[in-house]
């Protein structure tokens, strides 16, 4: 297989030294360059210099970082030293040689200290005061733990670190021990020995890492111990592991409570479609917020560089989320990208992988006829005289069997002859062709790097990413260029300003040739015996829409060559979609006194999509179009009302938008007291226009186009109907805004007893300019118990155990209606030739936001040495004035009106169990997600129609609201089984007796005789993560369950069938064909003409529906680990070579047909091979 095509390299190459330009003036903006920055000797040359200034040369030098306090250099003597290439540890001892400092070096960082005083002075200790004790607590790759706790050994005193990781301990005994734990680290003890300035390096405990220890919601981080909300987080090690473009679906199996949702519409069309803890509403949009840096993201989430992440966050209850108020109905995914630290030297760190995607099954689907099947519904066919009115048509397009059957019929040739060409086509199978000429190999290409580090005064994080994907169908694909900055100064005493820079540039290109191949309505698609080439591989025509003898003589009749070559159509088109994101987000902090501080973010977003999908003259579709308008006069072609050349379709999205947010913040503790609060106003304006256009006519070299006239109705050829030029021009602009008040406070008494509340007022424009005062108060309130502290809790085993319960409302905004009469304004009409509008929304004075109220009550617990953590928590859901349907009187002009007419209750639970199941040389760590949630709709004030609520099966394409049942269910009209006579589908009438009538059965009023199967979603799911360890091998197997939901398979439909080439499925070769056969199959009997609602019935029967239970091996990693803690020399700080496998298998499947619940219909999403590396330095 080749990969990489000369022009391919050429472009790689070109891509790879601008990304290489751009590395070297990210270093070049941060730091000067230095080629011995890690030299392992230095050369210096200094009199009477003060300390500070030779430290400096040594971490320029040597890529050591010092770690002091400043008062403490204000007494040291000035230094003259002059060494030539001398190794770090003599110019460090001449430094220090006469000084009352010492050192220590940790890794690489020098840390500086007060010398051990003399006895006599050590006695002199038990008379003097408690000292000040600073500090920074950070992990083994000198990241900060926010939130640590330092508590004082044998006493009460006790304080958590800063975002940064510092702290300060007032009134401290130099001969105090520090003990400083943090969830997923071993808990360290630290003398303090007289230092003033601690530099603390926590080592990872490798069990407990898969253990949330920092939350943040977008506005705070709060240590887990002080929680009183429901968060989730990933396992981090395996979430890091995962490869994928993305960083949503790196999430899928791993996040308890998240349930990814396969086969809707939004996954259909390229997007994610996901659910915290089920279902929370019925119209509006069911999506979580995604929140990256404290702002909602309003652009393509699926362009975020995944190497950029640090951590994800799900927040799932009221007391998490509530603080998000109206958009925190569906819960938050809370998204925070990586930052450099202070005091740190530069690291660089750096990811590249390639991932292999197999070619699609075509095969799987079910929703296909094998080639001589069709031949024998069309020979059936042709035996009733269903193609005798075709063949009289010039212009109907049939089959090459049915022109074979009918050249047989006339005498044209005989019976041997037919046979022979007949099976000759028999012997071919479509599929073959598409997947040898049209799919291959999708193959992705992902790479990052990443500089970070800082000083006392600043810190810095650059990143770029480049990823380059060849999809599985050919001409398919996608690049994208992402570039991101972060730096913080922290300027004058108390104060930082940070400035963030996110730029993303994309491009994707589509061939749309398949598309065209399996989809269109009469006998537009693709019969199943198509060929696409002959043996000497040259392309071959096939029949589309029209008679192929009307198709050859076309040309002679002035018509443009109206032939549909599928092989010439590939590469045809020129359809790419360019998306650029950029986001600037500064923000000012000021510490005014200790633990008081008030911050503004800002953040301006600006997005666009520009789609230009050119459809040159050589396309089928372009020729087909100019020669339905063409003017043919006397037999002949005499002009063209649409012009000669291609048609260019132009679509672009623009969004500006823009959030500021002032808050002040206060954190206190004292005694057995920890305090925090904070409050704050925010702003947030969002405006997304949009544009369309078409040219006919189009020269892409020249840029020229021709005007058409999109008023007048033409005759269309050859068939005579009448109609305008089809003109998509329009223009689109939305103006999208919110101002919110919120709080927080939390409160927390000897680290027992923890108390949280939370408030927000938002208010939208939404509601039109006199409801903006119309806002909504959203709340929530939290406790939590540390049982384990009590004096009475004795359970050595269980040194962990907490209740926690929370309460509140969250909320959520329908989008697609308003309070206020909207109207859509269109161009002149095609038949008053006259500007016009649409009504798009009627007003509805009433309308308010939804909401949702939620209990929520869990217990964390731990054992000892963490041999078994988790949580266990139940949640109950009460959504109310939920957007629905109400029944309108005929007089009002409407049958429907959509507004708060419906209410939703949910309950259900979560369960996270992480267990150290080895901890020897070989480590093997489990951890089980388990979560239940089923929702049911309490109110709804609209009727269902039976036709309406057996459609609606899941996908999001038709949602039918049931009282007292799930939004998205399964309803099927009763089975009777097949007629033993004739093979009919049987149903049930109003009476219980067996029925075949079938406009009665499929009847709008049938509502009593359809049969619930259950939810169409998934209302158990979870997985199962095991992580093995040895020596520097980690292998991660990682198992998803989704359990308690069903769907609707594919069946036939001989209506469809006879009328079109789709309607196709598998199942006709198991029909009922003679008495005795419905003993062995459910499959009704093949009649002509065929019965619309005879199908109906089957296709929507009871007995079309299969469980959706299955059990899916996700995925499973290899990585080999070199670190430089355990080989020194080693000139990387850590190096891993992995490999990742997705998609594997699935392990059982409760339906008995081999169907992949996820894709019932369709292509399954291949399998998935990565081999990547990722390092530090």
């Amino acid at each position: 297989m080749q990969i990489f095509t000369l022009s391919y390299r050429r472009r790689l190459i070109k891509t790879l030294l601008v990304m290489k330009l751009i590395t070297l003036l990210i270093i070049l903006a941060c730091f000067k360059v230095s080629a011995s920055v890690y030299a392992q000797t230095i050369t210096l040359k200094e009199k009477n210099a003060p300390l500070t200034k030779v430290f400096k040369q040594i971490e320029q030098q040597s890529g050591y970082s010092f770690f002091y306090k400043n008062e403490m250099l204000k007494q040291m003597q000035k230094v003259s030293i002059t060494v030539q290439n001398a190794s770090l540890t003599d110019v460090l001892e001449k430094c220090f040689s006469n000084q009352t400092l010492t050192y220590e070096v940790i890794d690489n960082t020098i840390i500086v200290k007060t010398k051990e005083k003399p006895v006599v002075q050590k006695v002199k200790i038990l008379f003097t005061s408690p000292i000040l004790i600073k500090g920074r607590v950070t992990d083994t790759a000198g990241r900060a733990l926010p939130g640590a706790l330092i508590k004082v050994k044998g006493t009460d005193k006790a304080v958590t670190a800063n975002d940064d990781g510092e702290f300060e301990i007032t009134g401290v005994d130099e001969k105090a021990i520090l003990v400083i734990t943090y969830v997923g680290y071993i808990t360290t003890e630290v003398p303090v020995n007289e230092n003033t300035a601690l530099a603390i390096m926590l080592q990872p405990d490798i069990a407990l890492l898969n253990v949330v220890k920092i939350v943040s919601t977008g506005y705070q981080s709060i240590p887990k111990e002080r929680a009183t909300g429901s968060f989730a987080q990933p396992t981090k090690q395996i979430y890091d592991v995962r490869v994928a473009p993305d960083v949503i679906s790196k999430l899928s199996g791993i996040t308890s409570g998240l349930v990814f949702n396969a086969n809707t519409t939004n996954t259909l069309s390229g997007k994610t479609d996901i659910n915290i803890r089920g279902q929370s509403t019925i119209f509006a949009n069911s999506q979580p917020l995604i929140v990256v840096d404290n702002f909602a993201y309003s652009g393509d989430i699926s362009s975020i560089n995944p190497n950029d992440v640090e951590d994800v966050t799900i927040l799932k209850d009221a007391a998490a989320a509530s603080i998000w108020g109206v958009r925190a109905g569906n819960g938050v995914i809370v998204i925070r990208t990586k930052r450099g630290s202070r005091n740190k030297a530069p690291q660089i760190s750096f990811n590249a992988n390639i991932t292999v995607a197999q070619k699609p099954d075509l095969k799987y689907d079910p929703n296909y006829i094998a080639s001589t099947d069709f031949i024998e519904v069309e020979k059936f066919l042709f035996t009733k005289g269903k193609y005798d009115g075709f063949l009289n048509n010039p212009y109907t397009a049939v089959s090459p069997v049915v022109e074979l059957l009918a050249a047989k019929r006339a005498g044209q040739i005989g019976q041997n002859e037919a046979d022979l060409q007949i099976g000759a086509l028999a012997n071919n199978d479509v599929r073959d062709d598409i997947s040898k000429y049209f799919y291959k190999k999708a193959v992705n290409q992902q790479y990052a790097l990443a500089i970070s580090g800082g000083s006392d005064k600043s810190s810095y994080y650059f990143s770029t990413g480049y990823d380059k994907s060849l999809q599985n169908l050919k001409n398919n694909s996608s690049d994208r260029l992402t570039i991101n900055s972060r730096n913080t100064f922290y300027m004058l005493k108390g104060l930082e300003l940070t400035a963030d820079i996110n730029y993303i540039k994309s491009s994707r290109r589509q061939d749309n040739i398949v598309t065209q191949l399996i989809t269109g309505g009469n006998y537009s698609a693709i019969y199943p015996y198509a060929k696409f080439a002959d043996t000497q591989g040259n392309p071959l025509s096939i029949v589309k829409q029209y008679k192929k003898s009307f198709v050859d003589a076309a040309p002679a009749s002035g018509y443009l060559d109206w032939s549909f070559y599928p092989l010439k159509e590939l590469g045809l088109q020129d359809n790419t979609v360019q998306y650029s994101d950029i986001r600037l987000s500064p923000s000012l902090k000021y510490n005014i006194i200790k633990g008081l501080n008030a911050e503004v973010k800002y953040q301006y977003e600006n997005y666009s999509t520009d789609t230009r999908n050119l459809q040159g003259q050589e396309t089928f579709y372009t020729r087909n179009l100019i020669n339905q308008y063409a003017e043919f006069t006397d037999n002949r072609v005499t002009g063209y009302n649409i012009p000669l050349g291609g048609i260019l379709f132009q679509g672009n999205t623009r969004m500006a938008s823009y959030n500021i947010r002032g808050q002040v913040n206060y954190s206190a503790s004292w005694a057995k007291h920890e305090l925090s609060i904070l409050a704050g106003y925010e702003q947030s304006q969002a405006v997304t226009s949009g544009s369309s256009s078409i040219l006919y006519g189009y020269n892409d070299d020249t840029g020229s186009f021709t005007n058409v006239n999109f008023a007048t109705n033409y005759p269309q050829n050859p068939l005579g109907n009448y109609g305008p030029v089809s003109n998509s021009a329009g223009t689109s602009r939305i103006t999208d805004r919110v101002r919110s008040k919120f709080a927080n406070a939390a409160y927390t008494y000897n680290r027992r007893y923890t108390i949280s509340a939370s408030g927000r007022i938002d208010g939208s424009n939404y509601f039109g300019v006199d409801a903006n005062l119309k806002s909504v108060p959203l709340w929530s309130v939290g406790a939590k118990w540390n049982i384990a502290e009590e004096g009475f809790y004795h359970l050595a085993w269980l040194p962990t155990l907490q209740l926690r319960t929370s309460y509140g409302y969250n909320g959520n905004l329908n989008r697609s209606i308003a309070g206020v009469t909207t109207f859509r304004s269109a161009s002149n009409s095609s038949w008053t030739n006259f500007p016009y509008a649409t009504v798009s929304n009627f007003g509805n004075p009433d309308l308010t936001w939804e909401k949702s109220a939620i209990t929520n009550i869990g217990v964390d617990f731990g054992t000892k040495a963490g041999r078994l953590s988790g949580s266990l928590e139940y949640f109950s859901r009460k959504g109310t004035n939920l957007i629905g349907d109400k029944s309108m009187a005929p007089s009002s002009g409407l049958t429907v009106f959509r507004g708060n007419y419906a209410d939703m209750v949910a309950k259900g639970f979560d369960i996270q169990l992480t267990s150290k199941n080895l901890d020897g040389p070989v480590k093997w760590s489990t951890t089980l997600l388990g979560s239940h949630a089923v929702e049911r709709v309490s109110r709804y004030d609209a009727p269902i129609l039976a036709a309406l609520a057996v459609n609606a099966n899941g996908t999001g394409n038709s949602i039918s609201p049931f009282q007292g049942y799930p939004v998205y269910s399964i309803w099927s009209y009763k089975w009777a089984g097949l007629d033993p006579a004739n093979g009919d589908p049987q149903g049930y009438d109003a009476n219980g007796n067996i029925s075949k009538d079938y406009a009665i059965l499929t009847s709008p009023d049938s509502l009593k005789r359809l049969v619930y199967s259950g939810s169409a979603r998934p209302t158990y799911f979870g997985g199962i993560s095991n992580t093995f360890s040895y020596r520097n091998f980690t292998l991660s197997v990682n198992v998803s369950y989704k359990f308690g939901y069903y769907f609707r398979r594919g069946s036939i439909s001989y209506t469809t069938l006879f009328n079109n080439w789709t309607g196709q499925n598998k199942e006709i070769a198991q029909r009922w064909q003679s008495p005795g056969d419905e003993k062995i199959t459910n499959v009704p009997s093949m009649v002509y003409p065929g019965d619309y609602n005879r199908d109906a019935f089957y296709n929507f029967s009871k007995v079309t529906v299969e469980k959706a239970d299955h059990i899916r091996l996700q995925d499973i990693s290899l990585s080999y680990e070199l670190s430089k803690q355990k080989i020194h020399k080693l000139p990387f700080e850590h190096i891993s070579i992995y490999g990742y496998a997705n998609n594997l298998a699935i392990l059982w499947r409760a339906n008995k047909l081999g169907l992949d619940p996820d894709y019932p219909t369709g292509y399954p999403t291949p399998k998935t091979f990565a081999l990547g590396i990722k390092g530090s330095f």
